[in-house]
């Protein structure tokens, strides 16, 4: 699809439009006006832009993946959180998407890295308001199973399974004591961090392509987020979505054998099996 000339997939129109329909509607049913999402998102975008054309010297155009930042950035961090809170994750995670690079790829998801500074220095917890439960016939029902549109537009859906069917694993076996129903179950399915799984975990530019690894770096962050809330660190969601940033980078940039090598390594290897 083009937009004012330039090509834009349709992962970031779905993102976009997938993101500000959860924040409408969790602002309408909690009864608030999003300053600091909106904060975020100006933030995100006039920074982006001016990285864009006074530093890599590109073309003026609409930043849509600094668009969907500053959306994550103030659905996640808290709905009454202070503007400049807002605007300081929003320049951390644009200058991290900018120059925190490996071989010109991204190493941390920019909106968690910005979000950990900023709540960390304001003393605030991560909220997730956006992400929010309605309860529906006395269930507690989330919007953001929506987002799988997204994971699936982004190609990361083997990631966002894997790490939502390993959150909900995680939650079953912890509370296998205290699950008396099937309603209990259905709980912890409705509960999990679907808003995590579709988005965060479902980043392009720092999740895996392949399916194999996709699936072994979703589980992972679920197993990380599991380990650092029992050991009561501060944000195990996000602290360890970036570990697993660092992990899928250390496991991208990994010294790999040329074809010139497993061509020596076969050759060497048949005359020593044709003497066994």
């Amino acid at each position: 699809m083009k937009i004012l000339g330039h090509v834009v997939g349709a992962m970031y129109l779905w993102a976009i439009a997938l993101l500000t329909l959860l924040a409408v509607v969790s602002g309408y049913t909690l009864h608030l006006f999003p300053w600091a999402l909106i904060s975020a998102v100006a933030s995100a975008v006039v920074a982006d832009i001016l990285i864009s054309r006074f530093h890599h010297k590109h073309k003026l155009r609409i930043p849509f993946s600094a668009i969907i930042t500053g959306l994550i950035v103030g659905s996640v961090a808290p709905h009454n959180a202070p503007v400049a809170l807002a605007v300081l994750a929003s320049l951390v995670a644009i200058l991290a998407k900018n120059f925190v690079r490996v071989r010109r790829v991204n190493v941390f998801n920019p909106a968690a890295l910005g979000l950990i500074v900023a709540l960390a220095l304001f003393s605030m917890g991560d909220e997730w308001w956006a992400a929010g439960s309605f309860n529906v016939y006395g269930v507690a029902i989330s919007l953001a199973p929506i987002l799988i549109v997204s994971a699936y537009q982004a190609r990361r859906l083997t990631a966002s399974l894997s790490f939502a069917i390993a959150s909900v694993g995680i939650a079953i076996a912890a509370n296998l004591g205290y699950l008396s129903s099937l309603g209990g179950v259905a709980a912890l399915l409705f509960s999990a961090n679907y808003y995590m799984a579709f988005i965060m975990v479902a980043e392009p530019k720092t999740s895996p392509h392949k399916r194999l690894p996709q699936a072994v770096f979703g589980a992972g962050v679920a197993v990380g987020i599991a380990v650092f809330a029992m050991a009561g660190a501060p944000y195990p969601s996000l602290l360890a979505l970036l570990i697993g940033n660092i992990a899928y980078t250390g496991y991208r940039i990994r010294p790999q054998k040329s074809v010139h090598q497993h061509v020596v390594e076969e050759a060497v290897a048949r005359p020593a099996a044709a003497a066994q």
